[in-house]
């Protein structure tokens, strides 16, 4: 049974396709011709999305505008403190590497999450 390609298919009428495809409108296609197509195609299912790894998706959570944002007060802190007149004191950096610490923590416990219930739904 060799696999049939109808071109302009949408121009066509609906009796002109049921003889191309050797099909019935109202009966539909027969067991053995079903059972062909199944073999020759395989199941009528969409291809499920190759999982998003950990690491992919820490480094999603990494680039939502708030988060960009938050990086960019943690540099600007950072760099204040340190063309500013206490420089040399390291708890003139506290700010700036506690935003980093918080953002760093937030998106690994949200990718975290998220993994987990990508394998819950997955279970379903």
């Amino acid at each position: 049974m060799s696999h049939k390609i109808v071109k302009d298919a949408h121009q066509k009428t609906e009796q002109e396709l049921e003889q191309t495809l050797e099909t019935n409108l109202e009966k539909g296609l027969t067991s053995k011709k079903a059972a062909d197509v199944l073999a020759r195609d395989g199941p009528n299912e969409l291809e499920n999305p190759p999982k998003p790894t950990l690491l992919m998706l820490f480094i999603l959570q990494l680039t939502g505008f708030v988060i960009i944002l938050l990086m960019c007060a943690a540099v600007a802190s950072i760099l204040v403190n340190a063309t500013g007149p206490n420089k040399g004191d390291i708890l003139s950096y506290t700010t700036g590497k506690a935003i980093f610490v918080i953002v760093v923590l937030n998106a690994g416990i949200a990718a975290w999450t998220e993994h987990k219930a990508g394998d819950a739904l997955e279970a379903l």
